[in-house]
């Protein structure tokens, strides 16, 4: 189980357990360490004192051989020998007495170092030795040197023979062999090893070599070593320096720290039997102080989880006491929390009404049941423009004021009063409360009486709008929306005040599914262009077309341009359609100049293209991949959409201009500028409006505005393009007055870029008789 998943008691006993074992553990640890040190001092203590033996033994050895050899060269026996002469007698004597002696190697040598006799000397390795042995023997009156010489230790002495007539020196060499290292080790109480100096070869050893495992390395004289298996500590033989001879004493470490791992056993139990009654302990108190525990943790759990239960008994101890006086006040503010959140999830935090959640709720659960129901919604109308004026606290002040005052009229069968927006609130009542027109009547009247904030007197107007349910609205979508257009038909009311009528919404329905469908139909090539052309008068020939966006919904039929056009504005979709329909422009004139049909476009741009900064941009990149010379193109911008915002219009325009483009003022004389006006933005052309043109041949008022306006377009050097005309007399005194260009039924509808060659091609006749007719029709 992981440490998650255990209880309070569980968890107190795991982490006293845990206390005890890890201090058990570090005081075990501790104290096996402190005797594993103990034992390593008593390792290197017995090490400090074989090897202050070992030097004793030596030493004493040096005296006991430097004795028995002065015995020798004292002999009268051996001393006439050397004095024979006789190499053979020599010889037989040195050997009987080296042999006494126990030397394993003695030479004989005179004044001048020249060997006399000798035995055990065959290892000529000696050889090298005895200059130095004689000149210190010389110099000193004996010798004594500790040699290594190949696989052996021998322990040198040079001492005199003196005698009548006689001069010699005697040279005896005992080796330091096994059997000496045993008995070293058996007085020494370690093993023994000699090794050279040079560390490669092993001289001699208390025990056979294989058993004694790694020797320390050189350099580490006098210190106790650790290797494997044992612990060691090198000594120097003999006064030479560097000693060419060391004893290296060994204790075995399993055997001097056997007593260590007795100890450490039974320290090792008798933790563990602490531990164990420490668990044992270490339960009973956990059992005992885990119960007023868990009953409080008990009593926390279920004011988490939201439930009202019983406080458990009183624990005895002062600080649980207080932990549960603790849990008692907080389960108190908890369900009183709880209360305010679940009003606040239901209520308006400013006015204390219910609001829209609550509003949804119940209108559903009535929906549901098809419970016969009045709704009226209110709206305070100029509510933006009294915050913009008076400010939003004053704003805050007319919504209680509202807010009040409707509860004092709620009606006695009243289910809900809601603020359901920022400025809306809604009624809901029962049908009986009727009829719905007067209901939507009183509300009106009760909100709209003057009153004072403060020291501002105000009078509240509002909109109110009513609905029958289920009669008028089955689910909610249905009734906001429909209460939604409801009351913007009151606001426009004279009375402000305005029932459902079923059909309302149908409008609203059919802006919904153009604007989705709109934005598919651009992704989708869904729209088509169509052309009129646009004919000079003086030559009655062809210089230009007109695009002419259409949509022929699949469902709905054809739309008109303004709608769409319109829908797209208002849903940010015409920077797409504008693009769109730039491309289709300009593979339309590519076709037209391939066939051989070399004419320009003019292409209406809305108030919203004209403060798009990217638009240059959409033409350049349009009509350069089709190679179409932006002297071809006119755009025509409507007077009220360069006057929505000038400074932007005309930064864009100048923009256009710069490109190459021609700039035209459509529709001119329906809107609000003036020609002086006109006279600031980079426009070439005039185009007068439909209006004054369709009757020109029967209205002598339009023919005189008409007129007037070609010769002041003139003065002002702009061409003149009248559109709508339709039929010869028009056309007549339209050429009369020196208009530069006209556009209507009477030359030709708007047609798909296809039919304009051919059409092209049968206006050569009629054009031939309209070059004919020139001249002043005043």
């Amino acid at each position: 189980m992981s440490p998650g998943g255990l209880g309070f008691r569980g968890r107190l006993l795991a982490a006293m357990l845990s206390l005890v074992a890890a201090t058990a553990l570090v005081l075990g640890l501790s104290f096996m360490l402190y005797l594993l040190e103990d034992e390593e001092q008593r390792a290197a203590d017995s090490l400090d004192v074989a090897a202050r033996v070992t030097s004793e033994i030596m030493d004493g050895r040096s005296e006991l051989l430097t004795g028995n050899l002065q015995v020798l060269v004292d002999d009268f026996g051996f001393r006439s020998a050397i004095a024979s002469d006789n190499q053979a007698t020599m010889e037989s004597t040195l050997a009987n007495h080296a042999g006494r002696a126990g030397a394993d190697v003695a030479i004989v040598l005179d004044n001048d170092g020249t060997p006399l006799a000798s035995i055990g000397a065959a290892d000529t390795g000696i050889q090298e030795f005895l200059p130095q042995l004689l000149a210190s023997a010389t110099n000193n009156g004996q010798a004594g040197q500790i040699i290594s010489t190949g696989n052996r230790a021998l322990q040198m002495f040079v001492v005199p023979v003196s005698g009548a007539g006689l001069r010699a020196w005697l040279v005896a060499g005992f080796a330091l062999d096994d059997r000496f290292a045993r008995r070293l080790a058996e007085l020494t109480g370690t093993d023994v090893v000699f090794r050279s100096r040079s560390g490669s070869s092993l001289l001699a050893a208390s025990r056979p070599p294989d058993a004694m495992g790694q020797l320390p390395r050189l350099g580490t004289t006098g210190q106790m070593v650790e290797t494997k298996g044992f612990f060691s500590r090198a000594l120097d033989l003999g006064s030479g320096q560097p000693s060419p001879v060391q004893a290296v004493l060994l204790i075995d470490r399993e055997q001097a720290l056997a007593n260590y791992y007795d100890r450490a056993a039974d320290l090792a139990l008798i933790l563990l039997l602490s531990v164990v009654l420490s668990g044992l302990v270490v339960l009973v108190i956990a059992r005992a102080l885990g119960r007023p525990v868990l009953d409080l943790a008990r009593f926390a759990t279920a004011i988490g989880d939201g439930r009202t239960v019983a406080e458990p008994p009183p624990p005895r101890t002062r600080e649980l006491r207080t932990l549960q006086d603790a849990l008692t006040t907080m389960q108190q503010r908890v369900l009183e929390r709880e209360e305010h959140i679940r009003f606040s999830a239901l209520h308006d935090d400013l006015t204390g009404l219910a609001n829209r959640k609550a509003l949804n709720e119940t209108l559903a659960k009535a929906l549901a049941d098809r419970q016969p129901l009045l709704l009226a919604g209110l709206t305070l109308t100029r509510f933006r423009a009294l915050n913009d004026t008076l400010g939003f606290e004053f704003g805050d002040r007319t919504l209680i004021l509202a807010a009040d005052r409707l509860r004092a009229f709620l009606p006695e069968r009243t289910l809900l009063l809601t603020r359901s927006g920022g400025n809306e609130f809604v009624l809901l009542t029962d049908q009986a409360e009727g009829p719905l027109d007067s209901l939507l009547t009183k509300l009106r009247d009760a909100l709209q009486a003057s009153a004072r904030i403060g020291e501002t007197p105000i009078n509240l107007q509002v909109a109110v709008a009513g609905l029958e349910l289920p009669r008028d609205a089955t689910t909610l979508d249905e009734l906001r929306r429909r209460l939604r257009l409801t009351l913007k038909r009151a606001e426009h009311s004279p009375e402000q005040v305005a029932h459902y009528e079923p059909g309302g919404d149908e409008s609203h329905l059919r802006e919904l599914t153009l604007t989705q469908d709109l934005r598919h139909a651009i992704a989708n090539d869904g729209l088509n262009l169509v052309y009129q052309p646009k004919i000079e008068m003086g030559t009655a020939r062809m210089v230009q077309v007109e695009a002419l966006a259409r949509w022929h919904h699949p469902e709905l039929g054809f739309i008109s341009p303004e709608e769409f056009i319109l829908l797209a504005e208002q849903t940010g979709q015409i920077g797409n359609l504008t693009r769109f329909i730039l491309t289709r422009i300009a593979r339309d004139l590519a076709g037209l100049h391939h066939g051989g049909l070399m004419i320009g476009a003019a292409i209406n741009l809305s108030a919203l293209d004209l403060s798009n900064p990217q638009l240059p941009e959409d033409i350049r990149r349009a009509f350069a991949d089709q190679a179409i010379d932006c002297q071809r193109l006119t755009f025509e911008v409507t007077e009220s959409a360069i006057m929505t915002d000038t400074e932007s219009a005309q930064s864009t325009l100048e923009q256009l201009r710069a490109m190459g483009v021609s700039l035209s003022v459509d529709d001119f004389g329906t809107g609000y500028s003036s020609l002086s006006q006109l006279r600031q933005l980079p426009v070439q052309e005039l185009k007068i409006d439909k209006s004054f043109v369709l009757r020109l041949n029967e209205e002598p008022q339009d023919q005189l505005i008409v007129r007037s306006t070609v010769d002041m377009a003139h003065g002002l050097g702009l061409t003149v393009v009248a559109e709508g005309i339709e039929n010869l007399d028009s056309w007549r005194l339209l050429q009369g007055w020196g208009c530069d260009k006209g556009q209507g039924f009477y030359m030709a509808r708007p047609m798909p870029p296809a039919d304009l060659p051919g059409w092209a091609s049968d206006f050569r006749e009629q054009a031939t008789k309209l070059r004919q007719m020139t001249g002043d029709s005043s």
